[in-house]
């Protein structure tokens, strides 16, 4: 989701105009929002087809894994199909809606999407963290031997699963950082073409 923004030509180019009211853009201005927007719902319809999958993979191991083991693991799945399923609407949807292509509406285009980036970085920190959470009951149940958990699983989502989640926390950390620092430049922009209007 990185969005290649030249904030400083941006905020020359609003300075030296001289019309009295906003002009619409050009359609050369618009390619880049109804890219945007493209990608959105491509994105949006693939988490949907993701959430599916984890709603069947649920039920699947309901009905042919019976067992805590079964039980827990379903469980994790059907939450994340639910979450990725709503997050997905509550994410995208803004995008995929918004309809305001004047120019101060493409100035809020931006700042609406860099708030719901910042907003789906940190939900998808959350899934890594849930991923985490899973491997820890894995062991514990292991551990107290609630039930027999294969050995393959644990080493799997030990030395796989978890590490990646992990470094892909750290990651969307980062992400965040610079998306953070992104909108309030953003936001400055806008509140300086609000004013100048």
């Amino acid at each position: 989701m990185a969005d290649n923004f030249d904030f400083a030509k941006l905020a020359k180019s609003w300075q030296q105009q001289t019309v009295a009211e906003e002009t619409p853009p050009s359609a050369a201005d618009l390619a880049q929002a109804s890219q945007r927007q493209r990608e959105q719902k491509l994105l949006m319809y693939g988490e949907w087809l993701g959430a599916l999958i984890m709603a069947a993979a649920a039920v699947w191991l309901v009905v042919n894994l019976p067992g805590l083991l079964g039980g827990i693991a379903a469980l994790f799945l059907a939450l994340g199909a639910l979450s990725t399923a709503y997050i997905s609407w509550q994410v995208h949807r803004p995008i995929l809606a918004y309809d305001n292509w004047s120019s101060s509406g493409l100035l809020g285009f931006r700042v609406k999407t860099c708030q719901l980036s910042l907003r789906y970085y940190r939900y998808t920190q959350l899934s890594c963290a849930a991923l985490v959470l899973f491997t820890l009951i894995l062991w514990l149940v292991h551990v107290l031997q609630l039930e027999n958990t294969p050995l393959n699983i644990l080493l799997f989502y030990s030395l796989i699963v978890a590490p990646a989640c992990v470094f892909g926390i750290y990651r969307l950390q980062q992400k965040i950082r610079l998306k953070g620092a992104e909108l309030v430049q953003l936001e400055a922009l806008a509140e300086d073409f609000a004013q100048s209007e």
